[in-house]
């Protein structure tokens, strides 16, 4: 075999080769095998000897390094200078004096730096140690004016503790620990007892609600006291348990100057002033009244200060609310308000009652609210009433300043008084009109808004209730979800329909103080209007609610004073034509009125253009009319200013009375029946509003 022959497996050896020699590789091969084995061996057995060198000499070094800390100790123990008894002899009163006022001032400087660095546990503990030093000084005449300087600046220090105390305890972002931290240095620094201290944290916390309401009514005033409320109340109801207790009983398990926080601070130099210092000073311990409330008494404390809370809150949100009469911003912050209380409302202490009371401010004025969009339909009442009764049309379409209007905008103010001209609107009834759609409008807004509210998904913000509180949960869902809304739509319907009503009485009172006054025509036909644009507007939206009765009745009332006065003004027109012409109606032809009959009608519609437009002759005023002039024209005293043959006749009352009452009236006379109402539906579109 090739010394750069490679052979891959014995496939191939046996392919290659011939036996023998693939005899003679495989005997080559073990041979390798067992060198390079053997090779192996030895390196691994050669590591392995230094590893375990290696760790017999750690081994000896560590044991010389015990030997050497073990002589340094020994050798510092015997440079230690010797301790004396000071028990045995009476310390000189003025090393003790001296030492007392070293440490009073070393405290001070200590306690200023503590409270630099917000450590207010630590320099109430100081600041009581300094107070202890000056009492125990205060008999020291040569160091009078040094005390009295001291006893200043521990008073300040002493201020601006509290004052620090006190920022601690109002912030909302303060922590339990850092909270029972600063009610223990309250204690400390003022005697108090927890109770004490827990009261004045109360009293803080709402002199801060105050202080964040005072002067404002901002939306982000009101959220951020809100959540300032529960935050306060979550930290009251975690301090009234065991937490200030247990933290005031370990201040007075050991005295200050043991404390090791204490006596570890180098800027105090124990080591050297601690063997002069009294026993008093070396052993004082805190005392604190011991006068902790029960739980039944923390409870209606926690109870007191959330409906005091309550009540600066709802204040402030009635203050908000009395600025808006647009339900989108009320709805809005009641949104707001639930979405902060909603997360924790069972974790906090009167959750419930915060959500009542602000449930009540929201409720009182979406009500009022919902009463001043009523009273905006009675304003519209009475100024539509108390409109000027000479109120008139503008000028006529085919006056120069109209005909000469700018067609700019496609002529946009000439199709709006064409309109107004074509309804008989005048500026009141049109004003009336605008503001009736904007009123009908925001019921429609407000409708909308309420009943978006059904849609929140009050569930996912609710905080996760216990199996005992899932029925609470369940109906204070409810009634944000559908109570609420529901008495929202319930006291918007009502107001709707008590404005409604209240509107209808004083048109109705309107159109009976007109009829009462026949000879005012102009206010007659004005009340007319006013109806019927009422009607149509209000019919659109309230068909319910308005009372058609009444309405159609003083309608009635009002059509027929104007019929009356159409029968007035046509009778006195004929009586003069019929003064003046003299005809031989012998020559008038067969199958045609006379000009008498003729002209009657037209003078008719004449009058009832005069009085009104084409908006005023509705079907039930045209009837009215057409039944008082039948009266008239067909009384046998008045008979012949109108008419003078039969077919003249027979004609008026096919204009002026039902065909098939005139076929059976005429039924004696069929052809002339006939023909007279066949030339009158052929002509009577000559007559205008009589057609």
């Amino acid at each position: 075999m090739d010394a750069g022959a490679v052979v891959i497996s014995w496939h191939q050896a046996f392919e290659e080769h011939r036996i023998p020699t693939t005899r003679a590789i495989e005997k080559q091969l073990r041979a390798n095998a067992s060198r390079d084995k053997e090779k192996l061996r030895g390196l691994v057995g050669g590591c392995y000897r230094e590893f375990l060198a290696t760790a017999e000499a750690i081994v000896a070094l560590e044991e010389k390094a015990q030997v050497a800390e073990q002589h340094i100790s020994s050798i510092s123990h015997n440079c230690r200078p010797p301790e004396y008894d000071l028990a045995r002899r009476q310390l000189p009163t003025e090393k003790v004096t001296l030492a007392q006022f070293r440490l009073l001032q070393r405290c001070y400087t200590t306690s200023v730096t503590c409270l630099q660095n917000l450590d207010t546990l630590k320099c109430s503990k100081l600041t009581l140690l300094s107070r202890l030093l000056l009492r125990s000084l205060d008999n020291e005449n040569s160091l009078s004016s040094s005390l009295e300087h001291m006893r200043r600046k521990v008073g300040a220090l002493r201020q601006r503790l509290l004052r620090q105390v006190n920022v601690i305890l109002v912030n909302p972002t303060s922590t339990i620990p850092v909270l029972v931290d600063a009610v223990c240095s309250y204690c400390l620094v003022t005697d108090a007892s927890s109770s004490k201290a827990l009261d004045h944290l109360h009293d803080r916390r709402l002199d801060k609600l105050r202080l964040q309401l005072d002067g404002t009514s901002e939306r982000s005033a009101i959220c951020e006291a809100l959540r300032y409320q529960l935050a306060s109340l979550q930290a009251f109801k975690t301090l009234t348990g065991h937490s200030v207790s247990e933290a005031m009983n370990m201040l007075q398990r050991k005295a200050i100057l043991a404390d090791p926080a204490v006596r570890e601070l180098e800027s105090l130099d124990l080591d050297r002033t601690w063997p002069l210092l009294p026993e008093e000073i070396q052993t004082f311990v805190p005392y604190f009244q011991r006068t902790s409330s029960t739980s039944e008494e923390a409870h209606a404390k926690l109870e007191a200060w959330s409906k005091e809370s309550s009540g600066i809150l709802e204040k402030a949100v009635n203050e908000h609310l009395a600025q808006f009469t647009d339900p989108a911003e009320v709805l809005e912050l009641r949104r707001e308000l639930f979405t902060l209380l909603l997360p924790v409302y069972f974790s906090t202490p009167a959750g419930k009652d915060i959500g009542k009371c602000i449930r009540k401010s929201l409720n009182d004025h979406m009500s009022a609210i919902c009463q001043d969009h009523g009273s905006r339909l009675n304003k519209i009442a009475e100024e539509l009433v108390s409109a000027s009764q000479s109120s008139t049309l503008g000028s006529s379409l085919w006056s120069p300043q109209t005909v000469q209007t700018h067609s700019d905008r496609g002529g946009l103010k000439m199709i709006r008084r064409l309109k107004a001209r074509h309804l008989g609107l005048n500026k009141s009834l049109s004003n009336a009109t605008k503001a009736l759609d904007d009123w009908i409008a925001g019921i429609h807004v407000a409708k909308d808004q309420i009943n978006e509210l059904s849609k929140t998904r009050w569930r996912d913000m609710i905080e996760e209730p216990d199996e005992d509180q899932e029925d609470e949960a369940t109906l204070e869902i409810r009634m944000l979800g559908k109570d609420d809304p529901d008495y929202y739509n319930k006291s918007l319907q009502e107001s709707a329909q008590n404005a409604v009503s209240e509107y209808e009485s004083r048109l109705a009172a309107a159109a009976s103080e007109a009829v009462s006054q026949p000879k005012d025509l102009s206010r007659v036909v004005y009340v007319v209007r006013a109806i019927r644009i009422s009607a149509a507007v209000l019919s659109r939206t309230f068909e319910d609610e308005t009372q058609e009765s009444k309405l159609d009745e003083k309608m009635h009332d009002l059509h027929k004073v104007i019929a009356d006065e159409v029968v007035r003004q046509l009778s006195e027109a004929s009586r003069d034509t019929n003064r003046r012409s003299k005809r031989d109606i012998n020559q008038l032809p067969d199958g045609m009125p006379s000009p008498k009959a003729f002209m009657a009608l037209r003078r008719l519609c004449r009058v009832m253009a005069d009085i009104g437009g084409t908006d005023l002759w509705t079907i039930p005023a045209v009837a009215l009319v057409k039944k008082a002039v039948a009266a008239e024209i067909f009384d046998p005293e008045w008979k012949g200013n109108y008419l003078e043959t039969d077919f003249d006749e027979t004609f008026l009352r096919a204009a002026l009375q039902d065909v098939a009452d005139v076929t059976k009236s005429k039924a004696t006379e069929t052809e002339k029946t006939k023909s007279a109402i066949e030339y009158w539906s052929r002509t009577k579109l000559l007559f205008g509003v009589l057609a």
